[in-house]
């Protein structure tokens, strides 16, 4: 191996080497918060069910917001069943709320008619109603926002 004679040439090809070894630690540590972004981490939303709860029994109802603001329609289909869908109407953002006597979910601005599954029963609305995962945790609800 040729010793180098010219230091600015060895000082440079040594920058060159730190340098690069720092970029490279910079991407490391960029992608591995990147995983992190967009790893698949749901919020939860707990709701406590005791006996002053709209949700302590069957047909009752409750909207909840989420971290960011959204409404979410949460209701007690079951003793131990519970649906979740989005309490934003698709067509306009009205309000969605539920019915007890037909089990669905409607739109007081244009009387949009969803299933519980956030299916289009009636418009104008044409598009469903995002539908969220619930878990049933001791005496609470437990709603999943991914």
């Amino acid at each position: 191996m040729k010793k180098c004679e010219e230091k600015e040439v060895c000082g440079n090809r040594r920058e060159f080497l730190i340098k690069t070894a720092m970029i490279a630690g910079g991407v490391v540590l960029t992608l591995s918060n990147t995983r992190s972004i967009f790893a698949d981490e749901a919020e939860e939303i707990i709701i406590m069910i005791d006996e002053k709860s709209k949700l302590n029994k069957v047909g009752g109802s409750e909207t909840v917001k989420t971290k960011d603001g959204k409404k979410i329609l949460v209701v007690r289909v079951g003793e131990t069943e519970f649906k979740a869908i989005s309490a934003k109407c698709t067509h306009s953002g009205g309000p969605i709320k539920y019915n007890t006597d037909s089990k669905q979910v409607s739109c007081s601005w244009h009387d949009s008619v969803f299933e519980l599954d956030g299916k289009v029963v009636s418009g104008p609305a044409k598009t469903g109603l995002p539908v969220f995962v619930t878990e049933i945790k001791e005496k609470s609800v437990v709603v999943k926002i991914s």
